[in-house]
């Protein structure tokens, strides 16, 4: 059961950086200058996607650990 809730978090966390990678990306003109359409909807984007970010974050640290935990005693 550890193994397989780490393993969600881990591929989770992971899907988050690349979503919020992948929209920056995006965004980006030729100069590499992300655009936003204002500057409230530059605000509530970066807010947004710091969240998931972090989120994404703790959930990896999360996956490596219950995996890590499974493989020391779960087996």
């Amino acid at each position: 059961m550890a193994l397989a809730v780490g393993i969600i978090f881990l591929v989770g966390g992971a899907f988050g950086l690349y979503w919020t990678g992948k929209r920056a990306f995006y965004r980006r003109n030729s100069a590499g200058i992300q655009e936003f359409s204002s500057y409230s909807g530059a605000l509530v984007t970066n807010a947004l996607e710091g969240i998931v970010r972090i989120g994404s974050l703790i959930g990896i640290v999360l996956g490596v650990m219950m995996i890590s935990m499974w493989f020391m005693f779960g087996r």
